[in-house]
């Protein structure tokens, strides 16, 4: 910012600040609040410019200004969090500060809730600053403490007990800790815990209680005079407080178990919490264990076989769940074992056992092996995410057979998509078993009427199954693309043509995901025999994909068909006929540009950028095994001409369309391509001038440098240095408020009707 700005600026934000603390602003809008705060913590960078700004004069004005709005008041106190946190202030702004925060503390009204939220959390930052101490000579720390505990026993609003209660937490981990202040607020918090009542009518804790047992929890040590009394609370807190109380209970005694230092103490903190367990229901019982399993308090094999009780029931029961297996306990032990990844055999073989018991239709229960979990997709979804992460040997054909069972009547895609996902991961390792040869086996049966489902699925009324089923092969095809027994499992259940057919689907998704398929059909080693299979070619394929750049109204299938062109011409450009080449080329130089879509057009950049890359990693009109596609500086160069050069891409359309792209209208694209250019610009200005530098053949480059070629070198350079002048500020890629931080104050002082002329000629008649 230049002098002549900053004096403007400065003006400007005394004017902002006179309009915000007069009794005539009324802003409804917070957007700007939090605009104006953002642009001046980017610009007040050292203290003088804050103070020059008039910042410090409004902290002290608005502290006395009883007329000062709520939303003015909170800006205020957001304002010193901003200001504390960036700069190294000096003693006297920290005082003006601190009067501001103590005003506000001790004199604004806590039905204002917004201002205290405000308060307690810039009070939780400075806690955190090297000036805390500095910061609290000249206020009453001690009734801003006593003021914070009876908000908690208010229990006022859920945000502000929050705010609060960070805010005590963050005390006794700052310097202040050591204050006498924070002592007496200590022997409150333990008081508090102490005398807590154990009669069990206090099943749901209290703000304060939460609070006090937070600060047990991060500093246990502070704690140490109440130890056994502290214990006792927690424990009766586990068996009769509500699963919340219990699990916040069981973190405050891992806590103090770890800080024991009393070796006979710690073993009786975990034997009680062993015997606190047992004697809970079962869901209690299972979100405590979910909470201390990856803790250290007790040992994660007892751990394990509290959260497995549920499922291991189920097999002791023959099928017919125990109380011990309702659908609740059964539902959460699924979901302790999936966020606590225990992997183990005992553990597959339970979820591979409920998900057998599942398999059967809602409305089919003349089996004999029939429950309250038949059909539960709840559970399903449940297995299904363990067994698609971890499946042993053992329960391998079992797991398979229970998929086949599930896809062949399920109406929910979602369920449809986990069982193919476990499949898809099962695949390679079934096909190869020797279960697979086998006659006696059931899992060639079960893999067949797999395959007969997706086939229907690939004609489903349902775009989601149809959309699925084609994800379905598109996974094989890149998790397994090297591994031959899939690939001929799929050519003989013939996924690829509906796969490809769904290219013209009627849902845009649909349409997307095939042309993904065919990019992972393209890149595959065994391209030759899923092309041979599709019956169809490579340029059959992209001709089809160019169609979809130019024709389709939906941007997920262009974005997929532009990622398969990118992909075909940097790394199959080898088998590609010159007419291909030019086609793809001449898309991404013509209609691609003008495309609607900013991914689509980001695609294109990386496709142009690739391109240039790998021109200046290498000669030019060179054909080679590693380099195939020819890159030459122009299309129209007379050389190229005389040589009926065809299938080439060049340099010229690729900087062409990227200094087009450096002014898109969408921000993400133009600040994408104009980093680009920086790199681009730099790299050829080398490469000219090494070529320009070269005295023998040896040292002299490919590249074309005749008449037509050097000009239009020179003009390109010229012109992505003047773009690149233009952007240096990066403002280009900001909002107005951002490039413009004066139009955001004149927005706000628009607002200010004090001046305004009450003449009625100048009146809007809304009527």
């Amino acid at each position: 910012m230049d002098t002549m700005n900053e004096q403007e600026y400065c003006k400007k934000v005394q004017e902002v600040f006179e309009f915000l603390l007069s009794s005539s602003c009324n802003i409804h809008d917070d957007t700007l609040y939090h605009k104006l705060l953002d642009s001046l913590n980017g610009k007040m960078i050292t203290p003088e410019f804050a103070e020059s700004c008039g910042v410090i004069d409004f902290l002290q004005r608005a502290g006395n200004n009883t007329d000062i709005s709520p939303d003015t008041l909170v800006f205020a106190v957001q304002l010193v969090e901003k200001l504390v946190s960036k700069l190294e202030l000096p003693g006297i702004h920290l005082d003006t500060m601190s009067v501001l925060i103590e005003t506000v503390a001790l004199r604004t009204s806590v039905d204002n809730l917004s201002v205290f939220c405000a308060l307690f959390t810039t009070l939780t930052t400075i806690l955190q600053r090297p000036c805390i101490k500095e910061f609290c000579l000249n206020i009453d720390f001690q009734d801003i403490l006593k003021k914070s505990f009876d908000i908690l026993k208010e229990e006022r609003s859920i945000f502000l007990s929050r705010a609060v209660s960070e805010f005590i937490c963050s005390l006794f981990s700052s310097k202040m800790a050591e204050s006498q202040e924070a002592k007496k607020l200590l022997k409150e918090l333990q008081t508090i815990i102490v005398n807590f009542d154990r009669d069990g009518s206090q099943r749901v804790l209290s703000p304060s209680m939460l609070c006090s047992l937070r600060v047990l929890e991060k500093a246990p040590h502070l704690f140490n005079d109440s130890f056994a009394e502290i214990l006792d609370v927690l424990i009766i807190l586990m068996k009769i407080g509500s699963t919340q109380s219990s699990t916040t209970a069981a973190r405050c005694l891992h806590s103090l178990c770890l800080q024991c230092q009393d070796r006979a103490k710690s073993e009786r903190v975990k034997s009680l919490v062993t015997k606190a367990i047992e004697t809970v229901d079962i869901v209690k019982g299972l979100h405590i264990a979910k909470v201390l399993y990856p803790l250290q308090l007790l040992e994660r094999s007892s751990l394990e076989n509290i959260i497995l009780k549920p499922l291991q029931m189920l097999d002791k029961t023959n099928h017919s769940p125990a109380m011990h297996s309702s659908l609740p306990a059964v539902s959460l032990s699924l979901t302790i074992v999936n966020d606590c990844n225990i992997q183990k055999l005992e553990a597959c073989k339970c979820v591979a056992e409920v998900l057998k018991m599942t398999e059967n239709r809602h409305d089919d229960f003349t089996g004999s092996g029939c429950n309250s979990f038949t059909g539960s997709s709840k559970l399903q979804i449940k297995c299904l995410d363990y067994l698609g992460s971890y499946t042993s040997k053992e329960v391998m054909l079992s797991v398979i057979s229970s998929i086949s069972n599930i896809v062949s009547y399920i109406t929910e895609h979602m369920i449809y998509g986990k069982c193919l996902q476990c499949l898809c991961r099962l695949l390679p390792e079934v096909l190869c078993s020797s279960c697979y040869s086998s006659e006696r086996s059931t899992v060639k049966s079960d893999l067949s009427k797999i395959k007969e489902s997706v086939q229907r699925n690939f004609c489903s009324v349902e775009w989601e199954f149809r959309d699925t089923s084609c994800e379905f092969v598109r996974n094989l095809m890149d998790k397994h693309k090297d591994k031959e027994g899939v690939i001929l499992w799929m050519l003989d259940s013939g996924f690829l043509v509906f796969a490809c057919q769904a290219v013209g689907d009627g849902e845009s998704y649909v349409r997307a995901t095939s042309l993904s398929t065919l990019q992972t059909v393209l890149l595959s080693s065994y391209r030759t025999n899923l092309l041979q299979d599709m019956n169809t070619t490579i340029g059959e394929i992209i001709s089809q994909v160019l169609d979809v750049c130019k024709t389709d109204s939906e941007a997920f299938p262009r974005r997929s068909a532009a990622r398969l062109l990118h992909h075909c011409l940097l790394d199959l450009s080898y088998l590609l006929h010159p007419d291909s080449i030019q086609c793809i080329a001449q898309c991404f130089s013509t209609s691609l540009p003008s495309d609607f879509d900013w991914e689509v057009k980001l695609i294109m950049v990386e496709f142009w950028c690739a391109i240039l890359k790998r021109c200046f990693d290498a000669d030019l009109d060179k054909e080679t095994s590693d380099q195939p596609l020819g890159i030459v500086v122009s299309l129209d160069c007379l050389k190229n001409e005389k040589d009926g050069k065809r299938g080439y891409v060049s340099i010229s359309s690729a900087i062409n369309v990227l200094l087009k792209l450096s002014c898109d209208y969408d921000p993400s694209v133009s600040e994408r391509v104009c980093q680009e250019l920086c790199w681009i610009c730099e790299t050829m200005e080398k490469f000219v001038l090494k070529i320009n530098s070269a005295t023998n053949d040896d040292n002299r480059s490919d590249w074309c440098m005749c008449a037509h070629c050097s000009q239009l070198i020179t003009e390109l350079l010229n012109r992505m240095t003047e773009r690149k002048e233009k952007t240096r500020d990066d403002s280009v890629f900001k909002t107005d408020y951002d490039s413009n931080a004066l139009s955001l104050l004149d927005d706000i002082l628009l607002l200010d009707r004090s001046h305004d002329n009450n003449d009625e000629d100048n009146a809007i008649d809304c009527y």
